[in-house]
């Protein structure tokens, strides 16, 4: 047989044909919009001046030249322990790992020796971690804070589910010999700073609420309240012997179940005969709706924090500061006249 000469091809051109095409095909695949989305680094804002997740080789290669002089602070309790462990596990491999800042855990009452131990194997690398305790006046209510109740709406009772609500107030109040008397004006007299202080068994010289719901023009009740559906106030108002004492006196005449008495009247009226006009807040910078009424921040005030509240008066919300059962601006009148008082007494 004849024999056919075998063709002598370099090797080269058909390996650099074959690496095109792969080449080709794989920059296909990569160009995929499913693939390309997968690809791409994400970030929380989109301006972000580096990607969220800066790779490691990229730290090794281009390390910073400095770093803050900062510390990663936690305010943790012991009964934390294991959620914390988890996040500085997962804090320190993913980040503080590259940088090693100190860490400083402070806390409301001394960490267990459990709970130091455990920290310090979840950060065997940390160069530094500090334990602290956070002094008691620092972590709760500061002594001057003083409030012990707080409201966003007050208006008008129904008059037909107290009728002798206010009368049996002002028997327990001489039963207990508590000053529920009007002051005086500071012009009225020399002697008004002395006869405008309200007096009770337990609070000597303490200028009571009480006049806030009194009608100047009848002294009788003026029907102003507190809306108890939002109301912020301390325990130690309810579960004190003189509220107890109140409420067990209002409860005996029945009239809870017999006239309907409301939870806020009653409240109101109590904080009335045991709180001072300093210890009451009006939270005006928050927004509040029940049924149709609403409270919104007023721009005057420039108290409301991102508050969306809707404006004017619409047949599904009421825009009750301007309504005609509120009683905003007797209680504005009332701190008004209070502080006019204060200072008179001082100045006296």
């Amino acid at each position: 047989m004849p024999a056919f000469p075998i063709l002598s091809v370099s090797r080269k051109p058909i390996l650099l044909f074959l690496f095109v095409t792969v080449f080709i095909f794989l920059y296909q695949i990569a160009s995929h919009p499913k693939v390309s989305r997968t690809m791409q680094s994400s970030a929380y804002y989109t301006n972000y001046d580096e990607r969220a997740c800066l790779p490691q080789r990229v730290l090794d290669k281009n390390p910073p030249t400095k770093k803050a002089k900062a510390a990663i602070v936690i305010l943790v309790r012991n009964k934390e322990l294991e959620a914390i462990k988890e996040t500085v596990i997962n804090f320190q491999n993913v980040f503080n790992n590259n940088f090693d800042y100190p860490y400083v855990f402070l806390n409301e009452v001394p960490f267990t020796e459990e709970f130091k131990y455990t920290i310090r194997q979840a950060a065997p690398n940390a160069s530094r971690i500090e334990f602290g305790l956070v002094p008691e006046a620092h972590w709760s209510y500061p002594s001057w804070h003083k409030k012990k109740y707080g409201f966003v709406v007050t208006l008008l009772e129904n008059k037909n589910t107290i009728p002798s609500l206010w009368k049996t107030v002002q028997q327990y109040a001489k039963s207990r010999h508590i000053d529920i008397s009007m002051p005086q004006s500071p012009s009225s007299s020399p002697l008004s700073s002395a006869s405008s202080k309200r007096v009770n068994n337990n609070n000597h010289n303490k200028r009571l609420l009480f006049p806030y719901f009194i009608d100047p023009s009848t002294g009788d009740y003026n029907l102003c309240h507190f809306w108890s559906n939002f109301e912020i106030a301390s325990l130690n108002l309810w579960r004190s012997p003189e509220y107890r004492d109140f409420f067990q006196y209002l409860d005996q005449t029945g009239n809870f179940f017999y006239e309907r008495w409301g939870d806020a009247p009653v409240h109101s009226l109590a904080a009335g005969l045991f709180l001072s006009t300093d210890e009451i807040h009006y939270f005006e910078d928050i927004g509040y709706q029940h049924d149709l009424y609403r409270h919104c921040p007023t721009k005057e005030s420039s108290l409301g924090c991102r508050c969306t509240c809707p404006e004017g008066t619409t047949d599904k919300s009421i825009d009750h500061d301007q309504y005609y059962d509120t009683c905003l601006p007797v209680w504005k009148q009332h701190v008004k006249h209070e502080k006019k008082n204060l200072n008179w007494n001082v100045w006296s």
